[in-house]
Order: C-alpha cells, then sequence, then structure tokens
C-alpha cells in the first residue's frame, strides 16, 4: 500500500525540481534540490511509529514530511491532534488521494511557536485554570476514566444535596443555599442535572433515593468538603 503513496508523492515532488529515489538509507523517500535535501516517510495512517520515524530522518536532511493517505475526517480531532503534534516537530504532512492520487501538502515543514498554540487556547486554558481553583478538594485520580470526576459543579451539588438532607430531606432552596453556602442552590437544584433532587412545590425540593445513595458514595468527599467550604455567600 506503500507503493500507492510512493508514486504520486514522487512525481509532486520531480513536477517541483526535485530528484527522487526510495530507499536511501532506510529513509522512504529521499530527495534533493541543489543543496536542499529532503525525506519523506510513508505510512498509510498517522501514529506514533511513523512521528518518531520523522523525526530521527530530521537529523540526516534539512526537511521532513510524512506521506499518509488522506484522512476520512480531516476535521476530527483525532486528525488535528496528530498534524498539531507533527506542527510542533516541524515535520509537514502531504495527504494522497486513494481515489484520484492527487497529492496535498496538508502543513509544511515549520516549527510552529507554542505562543501561538496558547494563543489560538487561551479561552480552554483559562477554564482549565478556572475549574482547578474552583475545585475544594482535589481528589480526582488522573487516567482513570470509569471513576467519577469531582468537578466543581459535583462538589457544589453535593454540598447542596447534603444541606437538604440536614433540612429534613425536604425543604426550600433558599435554606439549602445557606445552609450549604452555596449561591447558586436552586439553580442546581432546579437542573437536577444528577437526578438527586425532586420538585415538590415553588422552591421547595426533597432529596431523592439517588441523592442519599450519593450521599453515601460520596461521604468522605462530602466531609471534605464541609470541613473546608469555601462559602460564596
Amino acid at each position: 500500500m506503500e507503493k500507492e503513496l510512493f508514486n504520486p508523492i514522487k512525481k509532486y515532488f520531480e513536477g517541483r525540481g526535485y530528484t527522487v529515489d526510495g530507499e536511501v538509507d532506510g529513509m522512504d523517500m529521499y530527495m534533493r534540490r541543489g543543496d536542499e535535501t529532503a525525506a519523506v516517510e510513508l505510512k498509510q495512517t498517522l501514529d506514533f511509529r511513523v512521528f518518531q520515524q520523522a523525526a530521527l530522518r530530521q537529523k540526516l536532511v534539512d526537511t521532513v514530511y510524512v506521506g499518509t493517505f488522506n484522512p476520512k475526517n480531516m476535521r476530527s480531532k483525532a486528525v488535528r491532534d496528530k498534524i498539531y503534534i507533527l506542527k510542533r516537530l516541524g515535520i509537514g504532512l502531504i495527504a494522497v488521494s486513494k481515489r484520484t492520487g492527487r497529492v496535498e501538502i496538508i502543513s509544511e515543514p515549520v516549527v510552529s511557536s507554542l505562543e501561538d498554540f496558547k494563543k489560538m487556547n487561551r479561552r480552554r486554558s483559562e477554564h482549565a485554570s478556572a475549574e482547578f481553583e474552583k475545585r475544594r478538594t482535589k481528589g480526582n485520580t488522573g487516567g482513570v476514566t470509569r471513576k467519577k470526576l469531582i468537578t466543581s459543579y459535583r462538589e457544589d451539588a453535593l454540598l447542596v444535596l447534603d444541606a437538604l438532607a440536614e433540612l429534613g430531606g425536604e425543604g426550600k432552596s433558599r435554606d439549602a443555599a445557606t445552609v450549604s453556602g452555596v449561591k447558586k442552590a436552586s439553580v442546581i437544584m432546579n437542573s437536577n442535572f444528577y437526578g438527586w433532587f425532586e420538585h415538590v412545590s415553588t422552591g421547595v425540593y426533597r432529596v431523592t433515593d439517588a441523592g442519599y445513595n450519593a450521599l453515601e458514595e460520596f461521604e468522605e468527599t462530602v466531609y471534605v468538603l464541609k470541613k473546608n467550604n469555601k462559602t460564596d455567600v
């Protein structure tokens, strides 16, 4: 299958004045134009191994590309993340259409500044910082996917839930806000994201069975939250 990549890419660079050959000192494609040298590593799909190979080729030539078939969804997060890595490494990306053999340069072999990417993702960076600051317990374990995360929203919801339980399992949202120290208690109970609250009447809620189960499940978290509660009221 790499042969289907080799010929179109070879023709593409020959059309730009390069002399091209394959399998030179372990490089899938080696080319020269005057004093300028370049290499292309060919792979049907983008993976760590081809990134590694391409990075090692940078020791031998001026510029390096990875050649692959056109990704099915160029705008997917997975593809965009891989292109980001290549840009940070200063490795170019060439895509070949399986149907037509058309060659397209997706990104040039130029190192992209980290600061440029940070500027593009400033809002997300600020959101991460704000979420970190809001969290009181900071007890999540990284790399765990099946365990329920303790986000700042869940922390607030647990405080409100515990407050409502202290009020006898049913009470006014205003009172739950006072006891819990969470200003947005009424919003949390009304949205009922976790299914912990049942709306009884205007401004009045009660704890559901799921809510009592949550108090047992997150008993230690609730204890820490109440101990270190940073009230919003």
